[in-house]
């Protein structure tokens, strides 16, 4: 006799969840993205930007900018400010020689390869520098004093360091920025990145700008020589105890809410300084928080109801990480900055008083 089986129905599929991009109309995808890319102009990124107008332009030894910034606090779009003011610097420049290239900008991106990340970001260098042919070029590498000669598909790391320094320097480039910086920590120590940076600064005469998390201040306590050479700024963010950025945050949360991308706006003005609490006081984290909420009621037929805000915010623990993150990397930079030095304001003003006198 056949052993009698018995066979279950299929449990019925759960019906998926549209997502949230498909629930959108056209119209409205595109108000979001055009939120998502809203600029909005503050003073600490001001600031950051006035400090590095100077430093970029200078003719120093001071040839390392190391950016260091919280999590959210915006150093993208301090990214996409530099470039605009770069082209500003020297527009000269490009004037006098269209094949010049003053500034570059790359990402040292996690590309999951734990062995070759100066080859990625020395290839992307000569993407940007607009190297035609790289694929087709024979780049030369000296080796125990002898000379090779490899295609760039073949071309170690040596090779393509040599074909960026005779980039850079043909294409007469002052700044070549690196976004994510410190991601070149997970490819070699301390000492061997800011040596390769050290010496192509020397070779080229190009300033290098690092911008990352409070990490890449590592990179500059590693060894005298390259702390003789940098110089540390810190994208600050706002803070809470300070009632001249509590009113800072608060007009750029005026600033978003007038970018809003529905035509129920919320009255985010009077609840500035919750706001601000719960964006730590990153302008970053508070456009991600309004582009969350922004999101849902696009999706509820642009109603705007309250639980959106708890929801876009970051839950509690989560942002305890963030909060711990950013007060652990404040206190590591803190007396490392640009302005940080022996003198306080009463010796500088001292300082200040005898060389007017002095010259009188």
């Amino acid at each position: 006799m056949n052993p009698v089986t018995t066979e279950l129905p299929p449990a019925p599929a759960k019906p998926k969840k549209p997502a949230l991009v498909d629930a959108l109309k056209p119209d409205d995808v595109r108000a979001l993205k055009a939120f998502a890319d809203a600029k909005v102009k503050h003073p600490k990124l001001l600031d950051i930007i006035q400090d590095l107008r100077s430093l970029l332009t200078a003719n120093t030894d001071s040839n390392i900018i190391v950016i260091t910034g919280a999590t959210g606090v915006g150093k993208t779009t301090l990214s996409r400010e530099l470039s605009r003011v770069c082209q500003e610097l020297f527009r000269d420049t490009l004037e006098g020689d269209p094949s010049a290239i003053p500034a570059v900008w790359v990402e040292a991106y996690a590309n999951g390869d734990r062995q070759h990340g100066f080859k990625s970001l020395y290839e992307d260098l000569l993407k940007q520098l607009l190297e035609p042919g790289m694929n087709q070029k024979h780049l030369a590498e000296v080796k125990d004093g002898r000379l090779s000669i490899k295609s760039q598909g073949r071309a170690t790391i040596p090779t393509l360091r040599n074909a960026v320094e005779a980039s850079l320097c043909k294409r007469k480039t002052v700044v070549c920025a690196i976004d994510e910086a410190y991601h070149l920590l997970r490819f070699a120590n301390e000492s061997a990145v800011m040596d390769t940076f050290k010496s192509l600064a020397n070779t080229t005469g190009a300033k290098f700008v690092l911008i990352g998390s409070f990490d890449l201040f590592d990179l500059v306590a590693a060894q005298g020589q390259v702390a003789r050479r940098a110089v540390v700024l810190n994208f600050d963010r706002y803070h809470i105890d300070k009632p001249e950025d509590v009113e800072a945050f608060k007009t750029v949360v005026t600033k978003l809410q007038a970018k809003w991308p529905c035509a129920q706006v919320p009255n985010f003005k009077v609840i500035g300084l919750e706001l601000m609490e719960a964006a730590l006081g990153c302008v970053g984290l508070l456009k991600s928080l309004m582009l969350e909420a922004a999101a849902m009621q696009m999706a509820n037929n642009g109603k705007w109801e309250g639980r959106f805000l708890a929801k876009a915010a970051k839950a509690n623990r989560l942002r305890e990480i963030i909060r711990k993150e950013i007060e652990a990397g404040e206190a590591k930079v803190r007396d490392a900055l640009l302005g940080e030095c022996l003198w306080n304001e009463d010796k500088l003003a001292e300082l200040t008083a005898r060389m007017e006198a002095g010259n009188a």
